[in-house]
């Protein structure tokens, strides 16, 4: 009984991320702390089935967006492109690279991505929203 309610649970949690993924929710986050905290996982091994987990949502996001024809094709084929040479070359780098210093570069770069964020959207809420009329549309 233990084992069937352990892997409800697990399609249960695995669903309810994969839909918030589609709503354009960062689930991988939590994916990731679900599978080490409550699986017992260890976090390497949890980022890769993150990983493997955002190839399948990205794949039904994708066919959702070709069926409703929002895709352009061309420019996904070269960005594909670019991002497999980069990730090439990413990984080379980051092969020649400290682990401890490559996460302190990653942990500043969130930092000042974060930063920016924050100070974006407190500048647009000092914003006054302009309204405008029918006949100014």
């Amino acid at each position: 009984m233990d084992d069937r309610f352990s892997k409800l649970t697990g399609a249960f949690t695995a669903a309810l991320i994969a839909l918030l993924s589609g709503l354009g929710i960062g689930s991988g986050g939590l994916l990731v702390i679900w599978l080490t905290m409550i699986g017992g996982i260890d976090a390497e091994t949890a980022r890769g089935l993150n990983l493997l987990f955002f190839v399948f949502s990205a794949s039904a996001a994708l066919i959702v967006h070709l069926l409703k024809g929002r895709v352009r094709l061309r420019l996904v084929l070269f960005l594909s492109l670019v991002a497999c040479i980069g990730t090439l070359l990413g990984t080379y780098i980051g092969s020649l690279i400290d682990p401890l210093l490559l996460k302190r570069i990653f942990g500043g770069m969130l930092v000042i991505s974060g930063a920016y964020t924050l100070i974006g959207s407190l500048k647009n809420k000092r914003k006054p929203t302009e309204k405008k009329t029918l006949l100014e549309k």
